[in-house]
């Protein structure tokens, strides 16, 4: 499989942002210093596997119906549903495509969690190429669910942010991760699902609220066209929304970009801790 090729443009503020960081040992606490050397780690450490295949996180809290989500996507019951929360208790991955073990590898989910789509004649290459990864609750009681959604959202290319009518305004969703991750908007779904529990119009309603708090995370698409995260309404019990994630999800695989761009979205966060110490970032290259 041939591996993930970085533009010109990426491979000189990457190499930029090493020169800085050697000669900021002096200047730079411990922590930025690690920070941005985590970056230049991963970074290479994606350059070196597929650049055929696209590694998308299927993020949440608990009860938003990630999962149902994911077998929905995947077109059979893969990862386990229902009421006992958490239901997810490790990483599962689903590749649509070979090749993609090393991937999976990087993310540290053994082989008894890796699954495959439903296979047949109607098969749906529309997402030839994506793996898809259902984590544990973001929210979750236990601690080392939580730091399974922590370590993997560093390494996946992109995520899909699963909110449901009831906590789509939670603070903890917004505060610690998506207003943090803002830059990262270009890889970021937003998709709420159970809209089937909403009667009439609410359904509008509760998308349009949920709007407004991305637009005030930074993470909504721009009114002028600046990159944002997609946004988009369904249930996954009925099935109602999913061919359109299905379609709006295999363009973005199929553009093969997903992890380039969350590379130069961390060189961008890791340049922004950099102000501090440097005049700007035009300076250092970056």
């Amino acid at each position: 499989v041939p591996p993930l090729a970085y533009d010109g443009p990426l491979r000189s503020r990457l190499d930029a942002l090493r020169e800085l960081v050697g000669l900021s040992r002096t200047r730079l606490d411990n922590r930025t210093l690690a920070e941005a050397g985590r970056v230049l780690d991963e970074a290479a450490a994606r350059r070196r596997l597929s650049g055929q295949h696209t590694v998308v996180a299927l993020a949440g809290a608990t009860g938003s119906g990630k999962s149902q989500l994911f077998n929905a996507l995947a077109g059979v019951a893969i990862s386990e549903t229902g009421v006992r929360r958490p239901t997810t208790a490790a990483p599962i991955a689903c590749s649509w495509s070979d090749g993609a073990a090393s991937l999976i590898d990087r993310l540290g989910i053994p082989g008894r969690l890796r699954r495959r789509p439903v296979q047949g004649p109607d098969a749906d290459p529309q997402l030839r190429g994506l793996v898809l990864v259902d984590l544990p609750d973001h929210d979750s009681a236990a601690v080392q669910h939580r730091e399974h959604v922590d370590r993997i959202l560093g390494l996946v290319d992109a995520v899909i942010w699963v909110v449901d009518p009831e906590k789509y305004a939670d603070a903890v969703l917004h505060e610690r991760y998506l207003r943090p991750l803002a830059g990262h908007a270009e890889v970021m779904f937003v998709v709420l699902n159970q809209v089937d529990r909403l009667p009439g119009e609410a359904a509008d309603q509760v998308l349009d609220d949920l709007r407004r708090l991305l637009d005030e995370d930074s993470v909504a698409l721009g009114e002028y066209g600046e990159p944002g995260a997609t946004v988009l309404a369904l249930s996954a019990l009925t099935g109602d929304g999913i061919p359109e994630l299905r379609e709006s999800l295999g363009q973005f695989v199929a553009e093969r970009g997903a992890a380039a761009r969350r590379v130069a979205a961390d060189v961008d966060a890791a340049a922004d801790r950099l102000r501090p110490v440097y005049d700007t970032r035009r300076r250092a290259g970056l």
